[in-house]
Formats: structure tokens, sequence, C-alpha cells
């Protein structure tokens, strides 16, 4: 009995699927739209996608999923939106799509406004990127916020979110296109540490806020490492205001530098002056031309002095002793000159 019951499990899986299919078709819809889109092929397509996805090995799921009102209610409200975005064409692309990744496909579309542009924003993402993408789309508000930034910047969107998981979401919201620019060529850290300013970077006057996007994409590495010494010098306080702003802007070579923004009593920013980027050339070169100094120039120019010393020496003794040697010549001859001749003598 067991042998029979196991040989005819999958045709009792295939029955109840069978059933549950009658029973989700003789459903009764919610509105004229979803009776008729009932009464059509279109929602059966979805639904074989669902069950060609979990295949005969997974009909007991398939099976579960389909019995839920709940996943009823789902894929109702999908195939409705696809059959108004773009006819049946689109809800085959629902089914396509839902065959070959499964269900999370219709919680994710289910999470968002519209249908076709999550659609192609999934198909043009790398294949390995769809499922965290789908998991991404489906989660709450969260979800709903990714597809109406899918839905303005399409791909792009879900990769930058990916990329930087929380962060990548928020530079977009506020800077467009600017945000997925730069999220691109950010490190997760870095792009956590602008999103943490972008409110205050995104209310800044328009000339404002495109120069300091401009100095973030051209030297990341400096403003996010300047930015974490503010925070950490100035607890509480907001780093890209208009006043702040105008400062960094005006003397950028100084503050990414090493300069610090600081706040006087009446609350106004002041740079501290350290050596920037020109006072660090020039005292590198001070620097340089110091070790030089001590460590080449002085030594020769002692060197030099002292075997110029040596020779002075030298010559002074030789000068003295040839003038010794002349003088006591002179004196010799003086003394001859003086001594009586021999015939003088006798």
């Amino acid at each position: 009995m067991t042998k029979l019951f196991n040989a005819s499990r999958p045709n009792v899986c295939g029955y109840t699927l069978a059933a549950l299919f009658i029973m989700f078709m003789m459903g009764t819809g919610r509105d004229a739209t979803a009776q008729r889109l009932m009464g059509s092929s279109i929602p059966t397509s979805v639904v074989k996608a669902v069950v060609k996805y979990f295949g005969k090995e997974g009909a007991e799921q398939a099976t579960e999923f389909l019995a839920k009102s709940a996943s009823k209610e789902v894929i109702e409200r999908v195939a409705t939106m696809a059959a108004r975005e773009g006819g049946e064409e689109a809800v085959e692309q629902v089914a396509k799509l839902t065959g070959k990744h499964g269900p999370e496909v219709l919680m994710a579309l289910d999470n968002s406004a519209t249908v076709l542009p999550v659609i192609k924003a999934l198909d043009e993402i790398p294949a390995s990127q769809v499922r965290a993408a789908l998991g991404k789309l489906a989660a709450g508000e969260s979800g709903k916020a990714l597809s109406t930034a899918v839905t303005r910047y399409g791909a792009k969107a879900l990769e930058t979110e990916l990329k930087h998981p929380g962060a990548g979401l928020v530079l977009l919201k506020h800077f467009g296109d600017d945000g997925a620019e730069l999220a691109s060529k950010m490190t997760n850290d870095q792009a956590i540490v602008i999103a943490r300013h972008a409110d205050e970077i995104a209310a800044l006057p328009a000339a404002q806020r495109t120069g300091v996007l401009s100095l973030i994409r051209n030297d990341t590495e400096k403003v996010v490492a300047f930015a974490g010494r503010f925070i950490e010098a100035n607890p509480g306080k907001s780093l890209f205001t208009v006043a702040t702003t105008t400062i960094i802007l005006a003397e950028p070579e100084r503050i990414l530098g090493g300069d610090e923004v600081v706040f006087d009593a009446d609350g106004n920013p002041i740079v501290v002056s350290k050596a920037g980027i020109v006072g660090r050339s020039i005292e590198s070169t001070g620097k340089a031309a110091e070790h030089i100094s001590n460590n080449f120039v002085q030594p020769l120019f002692y060197a030099a002095l002292a075997f110029a010393g040596t020779f002075a020496a030298l010559w002074i003794v030789l000068k003295l002793w040839h003038t010794h040697k002349r003088e006591k010549q002179l004196t010799e001859q003086a003394m001859l000159k003086n001594l009586p001749s021999e015939d003088q003598a006798s």
C-alpha cells in the first residue's frame, strides 16, 4: 500500500495542483478587470510559471504557495497591473521572470508602483545579482523607495543599492545621476560617510551643492578624511552649512591638505592654519634643503675649511721657513763681509 501511494504521489500532487488551479481560476475577483483576467489565459501563464519554478520535486511547495489567499491576491494584483501597463505581453514577461526566479518576483513587483520599469531593470543587471535585487525590492518600505528610484533611474538604481546597501539609495535619492556616478567610484566606507552628509549637501544652494559634489568627485579620499576629522573635532556640528561650505570651497587645497575648520566663540567657522598642500610643499622643500645642508653641504664645507686651514698653515710654515733660511743666509753673508781679509790680518 505504501509503495502504491509512493508511486502515485506525483499524480496526487499533479491532481492537487490542477484542483487548486481550478479553484484559483474560479475564485471571485475583486473587480471586473480581475474577473476578466481570471477568465483568460493571462493569469494562467503566471500560475504555470510558479509550478514550473518549483518543478516536480517541489510540487508540494507550489501547492502550498498557490493555496494561500495572500498568494492568489498577489498574483491577481501583479497580473492586473502588468496587463494595464503592457497588456498580455507584459504579463508574459512577469510569467517568464517568475518561472526563472520564483515567486519572489511576484512579491517584488507587488511592492512596486509599476511593473515594466522594474522588469526592464532586472533584465539589465547581471543574472547573479537578480536574486539579491528581488530581495531588496520586496523588502517593505525600503523596497518601495527602491522601486521608485528604479522607475526614475533604471538599472543604475539597483546597481547602486546593491554595491552600497542603504548608502547607495541615499546618494541616488539626494543627488540623482550624480549620486549614481559618485557611488560607482566609491568604496563602501566612503559611500557611508558621504551618505551621512547627504541631507546637508542637498540643502545647499545650487552653486555650492555643485561645488561640493565636484570636490567629492575629484578627490573623494581627502574629502572623506576631512569629514572624519571635522566630526571628531566638532561633535554635534553640521559640516556642510552655507558658512562652512563657503570656506571649504574658497580654500580647498588648504583644508584638504590638513587645515581644520573650527568655530569661534560666536559660532562662526574659521580655519586653523596648518600646512596645506602648498605649505607642505614648501615645508618639505625646506626640510629637504635642511637635510642636504646638514648631511652633505655642511660636512663638505667643514672639510673644505679644514683643508684650506691646513693648507694655509703649511703655506705659512713654509713661508716662514724660507724667510728664516733667507735671513740666515743674509746674516752669514754680512758676517763674512765684515770679517778682515788675510792681508789685513797679517
